[in-house]
């Protein structure tokens, strides 16, 4: 989709600034396109599929239904995050949200359809509702807005401006570099230490994902628009800033509990026999956690237009990533593996800090960065902790709600007194009467 779901994060926020008509010309040129570049990939596929299905590979060869199925719902896996992007680009955040619970209902549904149709079933469900719900969402993004323009003239090739193309051309890059770096990881791993020790990394990874999963939804509802609705510099930084503060509150009350106990997710979401992953839960959540904390400030590059600062200091990134594996893997095996994985958002949030720093003489505020070290600290004891006593939970329990207590201490501590009267106030509403 050449990035255009993240595209609309970026430029129909201003257009939505600039007039409803303007958002209107710009989001119907954008629809139009992913939906002409989807279409045609789908139908490629399933033609590759029907006539040529040795291309994807011959271990594929049995699933061949399968692959052809997974096609028809391609439209949705690329216009689903669209259109939640082009309503959160009319910062309308809580519509957006309810875009993404609805997105989560389908894939509730598509695993029920699992249930009488194997991986089939599943992808038929997933194609069959997710097109019902991109429908829906399409006609309620320009219900309330004023009939399109026939006469207004296209202002860039298939009617996207010029910068639009730009931005999807450095992001394309980005959209294969990360996934490369990461099967490399996996890849090192696999070649080290056997596929049993990849498997407990990758319950460790899907604790990760699962955290930013969670508390990555509010960046590009939330984040991104608004600081890509215009306005100065020193204004944007200061919505970064205050997203930060909030996004450092919310991850230090809710991920703790889960690096206290690894052992217990790790048997939730897979199963006993992926419990050796426990110990290395810390360092993979650390990873996600870190990366959306750079994340903050990468929207402030973006939204600059500094893609080639952007896309140059994700390259290097990603040769952090990989070089860390070349070298750490057949020694530290899986814990190699998590600090190759934990060098590229450490790199990413340091290199952002310094440019905007440089570049624009913008800095993260004393009480951001105060919560942000915070976080991480508390992170960290937690995770050691939870690492420590993983074969042993309930025995050091009262070790666990006593450094919880003491994180909670410390947030509040670092609350500004706008934000105490509001969590005071929020405790009066759910105190019983």
């Amino acid at each position: 989709s050449y990035s255009l779901p993240f595209a609309a994060l970026r430029f129909l926020p201003e257009r939505w600034n600039a007039s409803p008509a303007a958002y209107r010309r710009l989001y119907a040129s954008m629809r139009n396109v992913v939906l002409s570049v989807i279409l045609a990939a789908a139908t490629l596929g399933l033609a590759i599929t029907w006539w040529k299905p040795e291309v994807w590979g011959v271990q594929l060869l049995p699933y061949r239904g399968a692959v052809a199925v997974a096609f028809l719902g391609l439209p949705v896996v690329a216009l689903v995050p669209f259109l939640q992007n082009a309503i959160a680009g009319r910062l309308q955040q809580h519509r957006a949200m309810g875009v993404a619970f609805l997105h989560a209902v389908v894939l509730a549904i598509s695993v029920l359809g699992a249930w009488w149709g194997g991986l089939v079933g599943y992808y038929w469900m997933y194609a069959g509702s997710g097109i019902l719900l991109v429908l829906f969402v399409a006609r309620t993004v320009t219900k309330d807005l004023p009939p399109r323009e026939r006469s207004t003239p296209s202002p860039g090739p298939l009617g996207l401006p010029r910068p639009i193309w730009r931005f999807g051309g450095f992001l394309f890059v980005l959209t294969f570099l990360a996934p490369y770096a990461a099967l490399y990881v996996h890849y090192r791993l696999l070649e080290s230490r056997g596929v049993e020790a990849a498997g407990w990394m990758q319950a460790a990874i899907g604790i990760g994902l699962s955290v930013r999963a969670v508390l990555g939804s509010a960046h590009p509802v939330f984040l991104t628009p608004n600081v890509n609705t215009g306005g100065t510099p020193e204004q944007r930084m200061k919505w970064a800033n205050d997203f930060q503060m909030l996004f450092c509150l919310l991850a230090g009350l809710a991920v703790p509990p889960l690096l206290l106990f690894p052992d217990l997710a790790i048997r939730v979401l897979y199963a006993p026999s992926f419990a050796p992953g426990a110990a290395f839960v810390l360092i993979f959540v650390g990873s996600e956690v870190i990366n959306l904390l750079g994340g903050t400030y990468q929207a402030l590059v973006v939204a600059f237009d500094r893609m080639g600062v952007h896309t140059v200091n994700n390259l290097v990134a990603q040769v952090c990533v990989v070089a860390g594996a070349f070298w750490l893997v057949p020694s530290l095996g899986i814990l190699g593996a998590g600090l190759s994985a934990l060098a590229g958002p450490v790199y990413m949030l340091f290199a952002t800090l310094v440019f905007l720093h440089r570049a624009y003489g913008l800095r993260m505020s004393r009480r951001a960065l105060a919560r942000t070290i915070w976080l991480i600290t508390t992170l960290a004891a937690a995770g050691i902790l939870g690492a420590m006593t993983r074969e042993t939970p309930l025995q050091a329990l009262g070790e666990k709600v006593g450094l919880y207590v003491l994180i909670v201490v410390g947030f509040w501590f670092l609350l500004t007194s706008e934000e105490r009267g509001k969590a005071y106030a929020l405790t009066q509403r759910w105190r019983p009467s």
